[in-house]
């Protein structure tokens, strides 16, 4: 902090002296080139009196900057810990108005002084050279114009990284102005400088009543017009950067970037782009607070949602189960769900509830209860999901659908009843192949009159059964390729048919692509696992 305070003044030591250097070059060309007098001559009259003013320049500014800045060098130098930012704040946001009233009021004072003392020195009479001083205090007055907006669109951004190094205040109870201000005071002065510039060289040349050169006037008022510009468009540059960092900000916002949240946006001047980021940090107060009760609630949604959710693996007669539910926010709308039945039966399924969030998830818990109860009061799959369909069209009304595959084990028969509502087709890995079971109907919800198919499968020992959502297939990789049904196939024909099928799922989901950002899905994969038989040791066997 204290090198920030050293460096702040080293700053500004260069910046005063440059500025005054470049002046001192404005009046050495006027006085070649206009006035006609040779370096030689300069170095003799001129040149001393020339410098000696810009050191006393350079030095009155450095002690104006010093005395003006003193609560901001005590505060970057941590001499004074509990200084009020918005003090700093407000002194740096008002220094380069400062600097400019001040360079103008300078530059009239200098120019008083400068020619009563030349008056007295060389006894000359001040009403005899009314003309030529006027002239003179003209020219003098529009360099001061010069260099003070020189000043003042320079300090402004010399000084913007130091106010963004401030700790983020509230800021919105200081005195507001607007950029019409600063944009008028800086126009009107490059409108006078460009004028005054050619026509203080037209008047020069008609009282020493020599020609005037238009070459000269016109490069006089084309150096004046670019200077202008300059300044102009640099101005402008520190008011849209300004902007440009509010909109990022609101942008961030808008995509629900949690990092903004939590960042307050810096408020750099007193205009309308300060007042905007006044407004914008406010919002962000309530959205910050608005969004931590939200926070909470989905968390609260998630455990209540996970504990509606079965075990992720399980173990039922010769059949070997898993399965994995994650949503791309706290809650979704994927469910899954492992039922045991009466005679050795037990069903599974896996749904997709359509939107995200909160609405989604209400009706994922909606659906699996309705499940869970349709399903026990018995029935093929076809028959559990007609009468489901039934409850979800007069619950949802239409407003939203939920795609839904069931499968019915039969321990006894070893065969699956298979049915879907809209889902996308599961698989049937056997002996090295994969192969979909096609067969579907409309989703929950649509048609209350919808007729589910169903298909009836043998189950050999070694099956695996993969029900899924369609968040596995459309998710894209890192280049924006869709996974699809082909590669989701060659992910699961790569599986280690040996390993357990917690392993086998824990693989997927460590190897599948999971979209990129704003594309992702919720996915959920459950696999069935017919196991061998275990073979009884002899000794059990002749036992038994």
């Amino acid at each position: 902090m204290r090198d920030l305070s050293r460096r702040l003044m080293g700053q500004f030591f260069r910046l005063y002296l440059g500025v005054t250097l470049f002046g001192v070059s404005i009046i050495t060309l006027d006085n070649v080139y206009i006035e006609g007098s040779t370096i030689q001559e300069l170095r003799q009259y001129n040149f001393g009196a020339l410098f000696a003013q810009a050191i006393s320049g350079v030095s009155i500014f450095q002690i104006f900057t010093f005395l003006r800045l003193r609560i901001v060098r005590r505060y970057f130098q941590q001499i004074q810990e509990h200084a009020v930012v918005s003090a700093v704040w407000q002194r740096l946001s008002r220094f380069p108005s400062e600097v400019f009233w001040a360079m103008l009021i300078f530059g009239f004072i200098a120019s008083l002084l400068y020619h009563i003392l030349e008056a007295v020195m060389t006894g000359a009479s001040l009403r005899a050279n009314l003309r030529e001083l006027a002239q003179a205090v003209l020219f003098e007055q529009t360099l001061s114009l010069i260099l003070a907006i020189l000043f003042y669109t320079l300090i402004r951004q010399l000084l913007r990284p130091y106010i963004l190094a401030l700790p983020s205040e509230r800021m919105w109870e200081f005195p507001r102005t607007t950029f019409l201000t600063y944009l008028t005071i800086s126009f009107t002065s490059l409108m006078l400088i460009t004028i005054l510039s050619p026509s203080l060289y037209v008047l020069r040349m008609i009282s020493s009543e020599l020609p005037v050169n238009p070459w000269v006037m016109f490069s006089v008022a084309g150096s004046t017009l670019a200077f202008g510009l300059f300044l102009f468009l640099l101005l402008a540059w520190q008011f849209q950067d300004e902007l440009r960092l509010l909109i990022q900000g609101l942008l961030s916002l808008l995509e629900g970037d949690g990092v903004w949240l939590n960042r307050r946006m810096p408020i750099i001047s007193q205009d309308e782009v300060g007042q905007l980021g006044v407004a914008f940090n406010q919002l962000q107060d309530h959205i910050s607070q608005d969004y931590l009760v939200v926070q909470r609630e989905m968390q609260l949604a998630y455990q209540v949602q996970q504990k509606l959710l079965p075990p992720s693996s399980d173990q039922i007669g010769e059949y070997q189960i898993a399965a994995i539910c994650q949503p791309t926010k706290e809650v979704g709308g994927d469910l899954y769900d492992i039922v045991r039945l009466k005679e050795d039966q037990f069903a599974v399924i896996a749904g997709d509830v359509s939107g995200h969030g909160m609405p989604a998830a209400l009706v994922m818990s909606a659906v699996l209860v309705l499940f869970r109860t349709e399903v026990h009061r018995g029935g093929s799959a076809s028959e559990v999901l007609r009468r489901l369909n039934h409850a979800v069209v007069e619950t949802l009304q239409g407003d939203m659908f939920v795609t839904l595959g069931i499968g019915i084990f039969d321990q006894c028969k070893s065969t699956l009843e298979y049915a879907s509502a809209g889902h996308v087709a599961p698989y049937l890995l056997r002996g090295g192949q994969v192969t979909p079971i096609l067969c579907s109907s409309l989703p929950l919800g649509i048609n209350k009159d919808e007729a589910y198919l169903q298909v009836l499968i043998p189950i050999h020992p070694a099956d695996r059964f993969v029900l899924y959502t369609d968040g596995v297939i459309e998710a894209m990789n890192e280049n924006g390729e869709m996974l699809g049904f082909p590669g989701f196939e060659r992910y699961l024909s790569d599986l280690n048919s040996t390993a357990s099928v917690q392993d086998q799922i824990d693989s997927l989901v460590k190897e599948l692509p999971w979209g990129r950002g704003n594309h992702k899905d919720d996915r959920t994969i459950i696999m069935v696992e017919h196991q061998q038989a275990e073979v009884l040791p002899e000794s059990k066997r002749d036992a038994g």
